[in-house]
């Protein structure tokens, strides 16, 4: 597995493109999640600019709900502009957008193989111009994983606990693994925990660096 940051200058405009007409500077994401469909969710500060900000995103067909919390930043879901359909269908995971500005996105995914990324990379260029920044492996997560972390991943992976929509259940793979409900979820909680941290806290040297143009 491997992570890595991209960065994509959009071809087209989207409605967060817009807010570089309020402030000339980036916004950093401070938390993200993909949710359902092909949509996100994501904090930034707005700063003095919240309510103009608001208004922009308001009006966007693309954005489903903007909600103020406290300050100064705003919790957005919006439709995504591309770029999570193309990492979904090539079987990565969109781990975060770190910042935007203007049609500029940052994006950290992680990937199976270099193969993919290239093919990720291939399709953006549809939408813009793309520069990959970092490439870098992420140990196994069955190198981090106790036998029976392992064991319970495994079989949730494969039998479609992680698809959107679901394909099964914890209660029926506690079933097949012979343990409690709630054993079965604190497995797959402190499996994904470790992976994230993996991934969160790795510090090896830039691997690979790709720059391409239209």
């Amino acid at each position: 597995m491997n992570s890595a940051t991209i960065h994509i200058d959009l071809n087209d405009d989207y409605v967060l493109s817009d807010l570089s007409t309020i402030r000339d500077e980036s916004f950093p994401v401070y938390y993200f999640e993909v949710i359902e469909g092909d949509n996100i969710r994501f904090v930034i500060n707005a700063g003095q600019y919240k309510d103009e900000i608001m208004d922009i995103l308001q009006k966007a067909n693309a954005v489903q709900s903007v909600k103020p919390l406290p300050d100064s930043q705003l919790l957005i879901t919006k439709r995504s502009s591309g770029v999570l359909p193309i990492i979904r269908d090539n079987h990565a995971t969109l781990r975060k957008m770190t910042k935007f500005e203007g049609t500029h996105r940052t994006f950290n995914i992680v990937v199976s193989d270099r193969e993919t990324i290239k093919e990720i990379i291939g399709e953006l260029e549809d939408l813009g111009t793309v520069q990959l920044e970092q490439l870098r492996p992420v140990g196994k997560p069955t190198s981090i994983l106790s036998a029976r972390q392992s064991e319970v991943l495994e079989l949730a992976y494969n039998e479609g606990y992680f698809d959107w929509p679901r394909r099964t259940d914890a209660e029926t793979l506690a079933n097949q693994l012979g343990i409690t409900h709630a054993t079965f979820l604190e497995h797959v909680r402190k499996s994904e925990s470790k992976i994230l941290g993996e991934i969160l806290n790795n510090e090896l040297p830039n691997q690979n660096s790709i720059t391409s143009h239209r």
